[in-house]
């Protein structure tokens, strides 16, 4: 990192990072456990994804591993793809959630589904 525009976009892609990584948790609503469950699933994750994209670079170029501040950039971007399809997952789970404690059963009822006394049509 040697320019100021670098430094700039690299602390930008972090930010991003966390944005897409912040959430509420279901449970109690907060959003520094909600972040730090959505990082926790997910971290695993995108350090093997980016150790792959790694040794796929030192491979395709035949050279040495790239600068750290490369890696980094490498990291929040899988990161970003990562938090962005977690909280999308999430978000739809606690959706089906919701609906399916709102769900309502609606019977239908005609006269003589449940007839107590008999019915006469005289």
């Amino acid at each position: 990192m040697k320019t100021l525009k670098e430094k700039i976009t690299l602390t930008l892609t972090g930010l991003a990072y966390l944005l897409f990584h912040l959430g509420k948790s279901p449970e109690t609503g907060s959003i520094i456990t909600g972040t730090t469950t959505a990082l926790l699933n997910t971290l695993p994750y995108e350090i093997g994804l980016t150790y792959l994209v790694i040794v796929y670079i030192r491979f395709a170029t035949r050279g040495d591993r790239p600068p750290w501040d490369r890696i980094l950039r490498i990291f929040f971007t899988i990161g970003i793809v990562f938090g962005l399809i977690y909280n999308l997952y999430v978000r739809g789970a606690l959706e089906q959630q919701r609906l399916e404690q709102e769900k309502t059963t609606v019977s239908h009822f005609l006269g003589d589904d449940n007839r107590k006394m008999p019915s006469y049509w005289a």
